[in-house]
């Protein structure tokens, strides 16, 4: 697989997860294999795209609440969790509690972060981490950062934005490549845009991104709004208020106001077990405008409507 596929959620990795195409196609129950958290609303950045800007500042969500939907979904058989923002989870009081509790429920990790308080965490906790990601942005805002030793796999990645400059900030991630060797450096587009702002980006920023050659790779990322969402039973999304979210990309949408807007709630986070007890029904989609799982659900909506001409492949 190219680097996209390998580093980034692009869904063709849910082919791998037979037993739960398995379990879909004969009852209807689309499992959990991965969970994104987003444990704190603090950060250290003020970043001009970031699109969770309009959130409550003092949010954190209880650790003994965390532990309780990593085990009642690990018994429904989730592989991960992804530790996000946010917020940026270092600066979670409790960070270092959960992992352990995580690593105890044998789940493999996945941390995102701006970098600058990687340092903080117990070598012990950073060793517990399959990959490590490492938005670059920091370096818009702040002179350096140190990255300690990561023994999982460390990625970098970057949003262009109105503070980027083509050459000026290249010249300064690819000395952190130089000294770090990070596995890939991904770049994508800010998904602050306009539908036709975001054609353009992704038309300029891909061709520019592929004169730099490895590890730099530049995601499209395109606004397509599925009729029916899935993806949510698959990979859900807890933010700090203490609900679950379909996705990460929900704050996208116009209607969001840059935030998570409550309009988008699915269910609180001790209830998520719940929707597995019974055949999976769409999430609805109305509102998703900047949905960028579009390949996703309709890899799923496949299975769910099987046509009988599967076998001419």
């Amino acid at each position: 697989m190219d680097q996209e596929s390998i580093y980034t959620s692009t869904g063709i990795k849910f082919i791998h997860h037979t037993a739960n195409i398995d379990v879909f196609k004969n009852s209807g129950v689309l499992l959990p294999i991965s969970l994104q958290i987003a444990p704190t609303s603090r950060c250290n950045l003020n970043c001009v795209f970031c699109s969770n800007v309009n959130r409550g500042k003092d949010e954190n969500l209880n650790p003994i609440d965390i532990a309780d939907v990593l085990f009642n979904l690990r018994c429904l058989g989730l592989k991960s969790v992804e530790w996000t923002g946010g917020g940026d989870p270092t600066l979670y009081p409790d960070i270092e509690e959960v992992v352990l509790c995580a690593k105890e429920f044998e789940l493999k990790q996945g941390f995102i972060t701006n970098g600058i308080k990687l340092y903080d965490l117990d070598q012990k906790t950073l060793d517990t981490f399959t990959w490590v990601r490492i938005s670059m942005n920091c370096l818009d805002y702040v002179d350096s950062i140190d990255i300690p030793k990561i023994r999982g796999i460390l990625g970098f990645s970057y949003v262009w934005n109105e503070k980027s400059i083509f050459t000026g900030t290249i010249k300064k991630i690819n000395e952190y490549v130089e000294k770090y060797d990070p596995k890939y450096v991904r770049i994508v587009p800010n998904c602050q845009s306009t539908v036709q702002e975001q054609i353009e980006n992704n038309k300029v920023l891909s061709k520019f991104v592929e004169n730099l050659g490895p590890p730099y790779f530049y995601q499209v990322k395109s606004f397509l709004r599925p009729d029916r969402c899935w993806w949510a039973y698959v990979k859900p999304f807890i933010l700090h208020d203490g609900w679950v979210y379909p996705c990460s990309s929900v704050v996208l949408n116009s209607e969001a106001d840059r935030s998570f807007h409550e309009k988008y709630r699915w269910v609180k986070t001790s209830e998520l077990y719940k929707v597995y007890k019974t055949p999976s029904k769409p999430v609805s989609s109305q509102g998703c405008d900047h949905c960028v799982f579009l390949k996703q659900n309709d890899m799923i909506e496949s299975l769910y409507n099987s046509d009988g001409m599967e076998d001419f492949v």
